[in-house]
């Protein structure tokens, strides 16, 4: 399921907007807002693969770096609801827009694109380099520590174990824990003794 959020002042066009969306059977609306202030708190407790937002909800100068708001999430996709003029540097760092007069059709098939652009995205490794982070994380995972044994060793909580996880699938390409340990062993971040 693509996990998506909705951040709209208008609650009849979050409302409207969820029903449109709820007809795609692949998409599940974990939550609407109407404000900033809860808005970073419920993206990093959901972690919704998609954001739908209007940028009116930003102070006009706040709009052109909305993306860097939310950089602790660098896989979240955005897609802009369009209901007045937004200048077109700020549409820029939109994956996708809906406006305020499109129907139907248009809307799933904005949602669907940005869909098919995530589910390619995680089809292919990125070339990203781990982290320091990203290599403890594995290092503690090949030696067969559990997500909250490596919360404790780390001094981070598991939720952010479980981020750094999927950083280091989404960068090697790798899912098994077996693979990942081998991974490991070839980049010389581990050696054959120290696995258990």
């Amino acid at each position: 399921m693509i996990k998506i959020a909705i951040a709209e002042p208008s609650q009849m066009l979050r409302l409207g907007l969820g029903n449109m969306l709820r007809e795609l059977p692949e998409v599940e609306i974990v939550f609407s807002t109407d404000n900033l202030n809860s808005l970073n708190a419920r993206i990093s407790a959901l972690h919704p693969d998609i954001l739908i937002l209007n940028p009116q909800l930003y102070e006009y100068a706040r709009r052109a770096t909305i993306r860097a708001e939310f950089d602790q999430l660098p896989n979240l996709r955005f897609v802009g609801l369009i209901s007045s003029y937004c200048d077109s540097q700020h549409l820029k760092q939109f994956s996708g827009l809906i406006e305020l007069n499109d129907d139907l059709q248009r809307v799933k098939s904005t949602i669907n694109q940005v869909i098919g652009a995530i589910q390619n995205d995680s089809d292919e490794p990125d070339t990203d380099p781990l982290s320091d982070r990203e290599k403890e994380v594995l290092i503690c995972l090949s030696k067969g520590l559990k997500n909250n044994e490596i919360a404790d060793t780390l001094n981070i909580s598991v939720h952010t174990v479980i981020t750094h996880r999927k950083n280091i699938v989404r960068k090697t390409g790798i899912k098994s824990v077996a693979a990942l340990t081998v991974y490991a062993i070839l980049n010389n971040l581990i050696e054959e003794k120290d696995i258990i």
